[in-house]
């Protein structure tokens, strides 16, 4: 087959023309660094690289939400310790003020520093984030969750509880509700608790309670009846049905209701009452609210003194009973933030292998 001078010229043209855009196509290649520079080039590498940068782009996302996680938990962890620190440094006021050594002034004094303490708890448990939002509010992080009032603290938060998704898989809660950090401790002795009557006149405190695990929780009356100085101390237990025990005291001797005990040392007299309340939980702003109006009002007088005894007694088992509490949640959130840890670790080394693989398929 014979060629024309003009169809060798074009398929020459054609040639360098094919050439040109060979040079021009591996010019691309060498500046992107990329061997696909266009699906239709091979369309299951595309699809493989697709995936594989989908799978990157939602690591990215985990991994900036483990380091948001982390830092938040960081945060939490440490305020949570600056109030175990707080309510340890009550605790030992406390033990000091329940000293019978220490003089109406004296306990005063101390009323007046635990009063001071309770600020500092209101303003820790009205910590914020780097964005302003308050870490103990629940789902209300915009609102101060904290206020102090005259009568105690009180909490404008609610239960909720956040989270963030560290893997396809996997969330991890990132903050604890106010309610659930500061107003769940256990109170007195997890079955009950109690709380002398202010006109109480003898010398008698509570030395010890306990409950059996069918304890009947209702809200008690103890009282103290001696109608004339020759005849006995006797007592009543009664509820809003009526009375459930009654008996002689004796200093020192449980006393027995409702599958429950209290015992007492001192001497109480005609009219002393104690009410015996079926509250298990409360607040640790009130445990410490108790304390510090029962030192700021300290006497030098018997019941004065007693006074004082009885909500220093109770304040301590409620003190320890919130240190623990607040120990439990920072310890969870010590696992949090291990658990957190752990999981940016695999992230990088899931986003280690996709880059490899992505490398061998692109490069």
């Amino acid at each position: 087959m014979r060629m024309s001078t003009v169809q060798i010229f074009n398929q020459g043209v054609n040639n360098l023309l094919d050439r040109q855009a060979d040079v021009t196509k591996t010019q691309e290649q060498l500046a992107s660094g990329k061997r696909i520079m266009d699906a239709s080039e091979d369309p299951a590498g595309t699809a493989r690289v697709m995936g594989i940068t989908s799978d990157l782009a939602r690591i990215d996302t985990f991994q900036r939400n483990t380091d948001n996680l982390q830092g938040q938990l960081a945060m939490e962890e440490g305020s949570l310790q600056s109030i175990i620190n707080d309510l340890q440094r009550v605790r030992e006021l406390t033990l000091q003020a329940n000293n019978a050594t220490m003089s109406a002034a004296d306990r005063r004094s101390i009323g007046a520093q635990i009063s001071g303490i309770l600020d500092s708890l209101v303003d820790r448990a009205n910590t914020q984030d780097s964005s302003g939002e308050y870490i103990f509010a629940g789902f209300q992080a915009g609102s101060q969750p904290f206020a102090r009032t005259a009568t105690g603290v009180t909490y404008s938060g609610d239960d909720g509880e956040r989270f963030l998704k560290v893997a396809n898989s996997m969330q991890i809660q990132s903050r604890d509700s106010g309610s659930a950090v500061f107003m769940s401790a256990t109170a007195g002795n997890g079955s009950f608790d109690y709380r002398g009557a202010v006109g109480n006149t003898g010398n008698a405190v509570v030395t010890a309670t306990s409950a059996a695990s069918n304890y009947v929780p209702e809200t008690y009356t103890l009282a103290f009846i001696q109608a004339n100085a020759t005849d006995p101390v006797t007592y009543t237990v009664t509820n809003a049905s009526g009375q459930v025990a009654t008996g002689n005291y004796a200093e020192g001797a449980a006393i027995t209701f409702a599958n429950g005990e209290i015992r007492l040392e001192g001497t109480p007299v005609h009219g002393d009452n104690f009410t015996i309340t079926s509250a298990p939980k409360q607040d640790l702003f009130t445990t410490v609210k108790d304390l510090t109006d029962s030192l700021s009002g300290a006497a030098e007088t018997t019941a004065g003194n007693a006074r004082v005894h009885n909500e220093a007694s109770r304040g301590l088992v409620n003190l320890d009973n919130a240190i623990e509490h607040l120990l439990t949640v920072q310890s969870d959130v010590g696992s949090r933030m291990r658990r957190a840890e752990l999981q940016s670790e695999t992230n990088e080394v899931f986003n280690l292998q996709l880059e490899e693989t992505l490398s061998k398929l692109q490069d």
